[in-house]
């Protein structure tokens, strides 16, 4: 092409000013042309217009100013030919010393139209004169295109008097460079210093302002920095800024003019008046030769999101990577000297300015980037990535996925990683059905998979939700964590969904093992495998309901990472949240949860008392279970009430840790009861503060009724009904006995007792019957008023006539006396009205002795067995009918076991574990050994105790047995039954066990001996 004479066909790449282009051959225009291993780039011609002689362009370092209509010619001049088809001819060579020749050239556009002479018409070049060296041939079209210019006064002509030009007004005093003032004074001085010169304005009089160019950027030796010029668009809340590519470097490398920004108010009629017309938005042109062009900023941008292979590197001058230079041509075609339309998105540490280019091409917008990925010539860069908007990043992202599946470009080796890797039998993209058990968190459920009988944790693909609090890491968690818990609980627990495969990922799970074999220091990190799936509720993706409520957001994926299967909509809901300002996106904090009271908790047994009452009295309590303990027992919240509490249920009991069928009935409460709804039936409290009664599953019907989880577990076969007074024909005994019929769960080994077998337990049972019968058993319903120690305390009678008194004795009231007359008026052993300070009410007490000088009395309180000293004033008279009604408080001794007193070594520790068994006001059935004669301390007469196997309803836990079990009690050497009772046998073998495992008073081996007159254990002296 170099040695060319002839006619050639082209293709204008650039306009380099008003008389100056660069051509390409036809044959190297297209990028698919380009060889992926091509090295050099493609040969083009640059050369200038013959004939013609266009005013001159300053330098870009601002050295020179534009002289007038130069920047105005060269955008005319642009706008004709870049990127069109050509036909051209060098029509001579002027040769430089120490320079490159010059060249000179004739071209014509479609077809006939020559540009040198369009230019002579519009009035924006002149005609080179006449004969002499060098001459440039025929120039009479030149010559009568100019006097045409001239006379209709365009361009440079827009002053005419004796040939002269408008460079020549500005000469002879024409303000032709100076800036336009505002207001109509700088027209006014123009007109004037034309008259001045001898000029006659014939069309306007004024002459077009000239370019002020600004360098943006530190590196360009720039007088403005990125940052100012993205603020200075932003502030005018234009998205899109108009733009010329000047030039291409690397193929992701754009030099761009970007016009001042307007003081207009319209970011509209900004787009369309900046530079004359020549940047609008969208390359609106404005023709009118004598367009006023109006300043630029010069700036390098990068595009954001993209990296391409490099045709010049600073560190390997000289190398040119594959697929750069056929990258660079793409570019070249798409958008130099091109209207274009940038967007900044950011910039990087070092200041550098990401933006992203479209230009509209045939009434179709082209984004440079996603239209470089599609075919193959740049990869995803993933940290600039993260500066689009998430809508932008995902077209960005399935434009190289879709490179990928061609083999286009820079992955014409690709190979997709394998199906099915990181799954079972499913794989990758394998769908199945399953049903939500717990909701983990926002972003994190776990299913039961009916086909494998097991459950799976699954997360939502491509999603992110806030994190929740962990004390784990002392972890406060995000606003709205809770809230998307709660939206995806209501919406998906119990139900089943559709599970979709996506992809997995491995991740670190904290700490770290040393390598087999490996030097000192070496660690191999652990990590576990997690499985992203798309979850599906009908037809409804959870991942875009929450990301539509604004309580998610999208992950900005790696360009190698896997994604979820819709990950556009997922970024199309997210972005309407945006808009909308939902959730995440509203900048608002949601308002704290309530306190809550835990009631769940050790120490919480005095508070969980208080709430017993409101919780009995209102039948059923909506609650929500968190946490399956066990199969019959739950960690649940009481929303209405602000509670937290440990609930049991009362009336069957499944295996315990370890026992057959403990797991399968501990997976049947995971996957019914886990984050449900239910309703609860509270009866009663144990010694640990934890709830009893019964558990409702309102969403589960059966023909129209409620279910007693009770009963599932009884009819499941993983639960034996253990209530106290279960009548024999209830559903809970019939649900059992289907069980035990059908021979599953811990029925499975049962078998039917034979006639034999009934007589033989019939004939045990009468023995029994007849032994108790012997022994004369007496069996109570009392109730625990004072612990006095580990093996005695005081107890009421729970019937109704115990009752009724303590109800008529409160009723009492000590008068208006002031009781100052009381002093040293009651005697000793006087049954009398005292007001009891810890609660203010008044009790009947037995007065014990008077001291005179505090003037307190010491009394006994006859109904509940604890002794205090009180002033006079708190005594008033009994009448003779309460006197005379004998003590509700008896006092009860644990049968065949001796615990050690107070003032002996773990006496305390044994009188509050006996009050956590007995002292939580419930009622006990207490089976009265034998009645014995005691002078119990701190009184002066032997009074009748009772010697008592205690055992609590609610739990058929015998308390005697859980004392000696703890270590706080051991089994009496003599007795009436010493040995021949069942229920001392089953004592010792208790015993046995704790003294093995030293056990409190076992601490240091036996603590007792034979001879139980002398000092039992280690007693304080």
């Amino acid at each position: 092409m170099a040695g060319a004479t002839g006619w050639l066909r082209g293709v204008v790449k650039e306009v380099n000013s008003g008389d100056q282009v660069t051509v390409v051959s036809s044959g190297s225009a297209g990028h698919a042309q380009i060889a992926p291993g091509e090295r050099h780039l493609r040969p083009e011609k640059r050369f200038f217009l013959s004939g013609i002689a266009a005013p001159r362009l300053g330098r870009r370092d601002g050295k020179t100013e534009d002289e007038p209509y130069a920047w105005a010619s060269r955008e005319a001049l642009r706008r004709k030919l870049v990127g069109k088809p050509c036909v051209f001819k060098i029509d001579r060579v002027q040769e430089q010393e120490g320079r490159a020749p010059l060249e000179f050239g004739s071209l014509f556009v479609n077809d006939s139209e020559n540009a040198a002479l369009a230019q002579v018409s519009a009035g924006l070049a002149r005609a080179k004169g006449f004969g002499g060296k060098g001459g440039d041939g025929d120039q009479d079209p030149f010559r009568q295109a100019e006097e045409g210019a001239k006379e209709r006064g365009k361009g440079l002509w827009a002053f005419s008097s004796g040939g002269k030009s408008a460079k020549d007004a500005s000469a002879n005093g024409a303000p032709a460079g100076k800036k336009k003032r505002r207001g109509g004074g700088a027209k006014k001085k123009a007109a004037a210093a034309a008259a001045a010169a001898g000029l006659v304005p014939v069309r306007k009089a004024r002459l077009p302002r000239q370019r002020k160019v600004v360098q943006v950027g530190h590196g360009d030796g720039g007088e403005e920095s990125a940052q100012d010029l993205m603020q200075a668009w932003q502030a005018r809340n234009v998205a899109w800024v108009p733009a010329v590519v000047e030039s291409v470097g690397n193929p992701h490398v754009l030099r761009v003019a970007i016009p001042d920004p307007p003081a207009a108010a319209d970011p509209l009629v900004l787009a369309n008046k900046v530079n004359g017309g020549t940047l609008g938005a969208g390359g609106a042109k404005k023709e009118e030769e004598d367009a006023e062009p109006m300043g630029c900023r010069l700036a390098t941008v990068f595009l954001a999101g993209v990296g391409c292979p490099l045709v010049s590197k600073r560190d390997s001058p000289g190398v040119v990577e594959p697929f750069a230079v056929r990258a660079k041509v793409f570019v070249e075609n798409l958008v130099l000297n091109q209207d274009v339309q940038i967007k900044f998105e950011g910039q990087d540490k070092f200041g550098n300015l990401y933006c992203s280019v479209q230009r509209e091409v045939s009434g179709v917008v082209v984004n440079v980037a996603e239209g470089l990925l599609k075919e193959g010539l740049a990869r995803i860069a993933d940290w600039s990535s993260r500066m689009l908007a998430p809508m932008a990043a995902s077209r960005l992202r399935q434009a190289e996925k879709g490179a990928k599946a061609q083999k286009a470009g820079v992955w014409h080796d690709y190979v997709a990683p394998a199906a099915g890797e990181g799954f079972d039998s499913d794989g990758v993209g394998g769908v199945f059905k399953a049903v939500v058990t717990e909701v983990v968190s926002g972003d994190t459920l776990v299913v039961w998979v009916q086909k494998e009988r097991s459950e799976r944790r699954v997360q939502l693909s491509s999603i992110r939700a806030p994190r929740l609090p962990s004390r784990a890491n002392n972890n406060q968690g995000d606003p709205w964590a809770q809230e998307a818990k709660e939206v995806l609980r209501q919406k998906t627990i119990g139900k089943e969904v559709t599970v979709k495969m996506d992809y997995t990922r491995k991740v670190p799970v904290g700490g770290a093992a040393a390598k087999e074999g490996g030097g000192e220091g070496q660690q191999q990190q652990q990590t576990r495998t997690l499985s992203f799936a798309t979850v599906l509720l009908g037809e409804q993706n959870l991942a875009g309901l929450l990301l539509a409520r604004g309580l998610a957001s999208t992950v900005k994926h790696r360009s190698d990472d896997d994604t979820s299967a819709c990950y556009e909509d997922l970024v199309e809901a997210e972005t309407k949240a945006q808009k909308a300002r939902k959730g995440l996106h509203s900048g608002k904090t949601p308002s704290p949860p309530g306190r809550v009271n835990d009631l769940g908790t050790n120490g919480s047994l005095a508070k969980s008392k208080q709430f017993l009452p409101f919780l009995q009295r209102s039948d059923r309590v909506h609650a929500v279970v968190d946490y399956v303990l066990s199969g019959h027992r739950f960690r649940m919240s009481i929303p209405k009430d602000s509670l937290s509490v440990t609930f049991a249920l009362s009336e069957v009991r499944c295996p315990g840790r370890g026992d057959p069928f403990s797991d399968e009935a501990l997976k049947y409460a995971r996957l019914h009861c886990t984050q449900r709804d239910v309703e609860i039936e509270v009866f009663d409290i144990d010694r640990a503060g934890t709830f009893t009664g019964r558990l409702h599953l309102p969403q589960q019907t059966h023909h129209g009724k409620r279910v007693d989880f009770s009963q599932s577990l009884a009819a499941a076969g993983l639960a034996k009904v253990s209530g106290y007074g279960v009548p024999a024909g209830s559903p809970l005994v019939a649900a059992q006995n289907r069980a035990k019929a059908q021979r599953v769960g811990l029925w499975q080994d049962w078998e039917e007792p034979t006639a034999e077998d009934l007589a033989a337990a019939a004939a045990a049972q009468a023995g029994a019957d007849s032994a108790e019968k012997v022994r004369e058993v007496e069996t109570l319903k009392v109730r625990a008023v004072n612990v006095v120690s580990g093996g005695l305390f005081y107890a009421q009678r729970a019937d109704d006539q115990t009752a009724s008194l303590l109800q008529e004795i409160g009723a009492l009231s000590l008068g208006g006396s002031d009781g100052s007359n009381n002093a040293g008026s009651f005697r000793s052993g006087e049954v009398v009205l005292c007001r009891y300070a810890g609660d203010g009410q008044v009790y009947r007490a037995r007065v014990e002795s008077y001291d005179a000088t505090s003037k307190m009395y010491t009394v006994f309180y006859l109904d509940f067995g604890n002794r205090a000293q009180c002033p006079a004033k708190d005594l008033g008279v009994l009448s003779m009918g309460m006197q005379s009604s004998a003590p509700l408080a008896f006092a009860c001794r644990l049968a065949h076991v001796k615990a050690p007193g107070l003032e002996e070594d773990y006496g305390y520790e044994a009188a509050e574990f006996l009050q956590e068994l007995v002292g939580r006001g419930q009622t006990l059935c207490a089976a009265v050994e034998e009645r014995v004669s005691e002078t119990l301390a701190g009184s002066r007469k032997p009074e009748t105790v009772l010697r008592v196997r205690v055992t609590d309803p609610a739990t058929n836990d015998d308390v005697a047995i859980e004392m000696v079990r703890n270590g706080l009690a051991r089994v009496e050497r003599q007795g009436r039954f010493a040995k021949a009772s069942e229920a001392v046998k089953a004592l010792r073998q208790e015993e046995e066990v704790a003294r093995k495992d030293h056990l409190h008073i076992w601490q240091y081996g036996d603590c007792g001996s034979d001879e139980e007159d002398g000092p039992a254990w280690g007693s304080r002296r």
